[in-house]
């Protein structure tokens, strides 16, 4: 049997709470038999997208390749303003030529937000995230978004782990059950 691949991106310009969530989400459909792995994009050269007619050659050529890869797709941010961040913000926009060839269509998506104070701030992100989505056709699969102030801190709470793992478990098994079904319908 072929591993599921699924690969998580961190949004986030330091370590702390939103990669502690891509990897505690990751970790769950790692547990269960999925092969993960983690892109912090904060130690990625991506360069500024410049239109689809000129080509960059940077980092967003190898995620490129891994993203398409992949069966699953978790993306993580942190809150500014109302968005994403300007790193992760940076690197949609350079994924443009995924979404022009389809290479992004039929992929599974589940998303990770914290923010410091403000439930609201945060839904807006998940929901800009679920739009990114669904433009490049992509099966959102949840989200789970968490107020954390101090990095790290998202870590002190254990239903949140416990959350998180589970979305990524959901993920694993939404990948499989499509699987199965495309296995009977061909």
């Amino acid at each position: 049997m072929t591993e599921i691949k699924i690969i998580g991106i961190v949004g986030s310009p330091r370590k702390g709470n939103t990669e502690i969530m891509v990897f505690e989400t990751l970790e769950g459909a790692r547990a269960r038999g999925a092969e993960t792995e983690m892109i912090l994009l904060s130690n990625k050269n991506i360069k500024f997208c410049r239109g689809s007619e000129e080509s960059e050659y940077d980092d967003m050529n190898e995620i490129s390749k891994k993203m398409g890869e992949a069966k699953g797709i978790v993306i993580g941010s942190p809150t500014y303003f109302d968005n994403v961040s300007g790193l992760l913000k940076n690197f949609i926009d350079r994924t443009l030529p995924l979404y022009e060839t389809g290479k992004l269509k039929g992929k599974f998506l589940a998303v990770t937000v914290v923010g410091e104070a403000d439930m609201q701030s945060i839904n807006r992100v998940v929901d800009y995230l679920k739009i990114f989505g669904e433009i490049c056709e992509m099966k959102f699969v949840g989200s789970v978004s968490a107020i954390a102030g101090a990095p790290g801190s998202v870590r002190e709470d254990e239903n949140k782990i416990q959350e998180l793992r589970q979305l990524g478990e959901r993920m694993l098994e939404v990948i499989k059950k499509a699987k199965e079904v495309k296995k009977d319908v061909v």
